[in-house]
């Protein structure tokens, strides 16, 4: 990790069973490797301090610079998780991933914080379309006050939230320059993909296990 003047802090969200994949998406191994544990190793070369937001704490206790904790408000999907891993961090802004997310690009990560340092920004949000994308994105720890209102109320949906705060969007065309395949936002759904992806380098059809605490 470079240094830097100013600590910056991720934020992971590792929910409960996928019904695409058939079990837990955080627990997924594939020919020994973990998803969770690759994913963990790219966000500590970036970033100080890394919030796992999960149902299963636990599994995370031998993990290096890793807090985890489960939501404060549960029942909210990815709404509830960013508030839970908000009140965590101990910087200004929380770079957001899910954990069947694997593909984390440093570059896209620096632009965002480059973007945020002129105005600062309540969030930082690539657009695809007329579709935002909500992780790879920043937002800022102050919001947590706004989010849990919005939460308290009834509100689910992120994007109606972007829209209540100060946020600044990234066009589609200045994200591509960092992803042109947009693969940057690619989750992994099935089976299948967690075994076509590169990062484990095996054919589809090997068998898929889950770790156990």
């Amino acid at each position: 990790m470079t240094d830097r003047r100013e600590p910056r802090s991720a934020v992971v969200l590792a929910g409960g069973r996928s019904s695409r994949m058939g079990f837990d998406k955080q627990r997924v191994e594939l020919n020994g490797t973990w998803l969770m544990g690759v994913i963990l190793e790219q966000l500590r070369t970036i970033f100080d301090e890394i919030v796992v937001v999960t149902t299963d704490p636990g599994l995370y206790h031998n993990e290096q610079a890793v807090v985890a904790v489960r939501d404060e408000i549960p029942g909210h999907g990815p709404l509830g998780g960013l508030h839970a891993g908000l009140k965590q961090i101990g910087c200004e802004y929380a770079y957001l991933i899910a954990c069947d997310m694997p593909n984390i690009d440093a570059a896209f990560v620096e632009f965002l914080y480059s973007q945020v340092a002129d105005g600062r920004p309540d969030a930082c949000v690539a657009r695809y379309g007329d579709w935002y994308e909500p992780f790879h994105a920043l937002y800022a720890a102050r919001i947590v006050d706004r989010l849990e209102a919005f939460l308290s109320g009834g509100g689910r949906k992120i994007i109606p939230f972007l829209s209540e705060i100060d946020c600044r969007y990234l066009d589609e065309d200045v994200v591509r320059r960092f992803t042109p395949d947009w693969s940057l936002f690619a989750n992994i759904n099935t089976r299948d993909d967690l075994a076509r992806h590169s990062l484990f380098a095996v054919q589809p059809g090997n068998p898929i296990e889950y770790r156990d605490e």
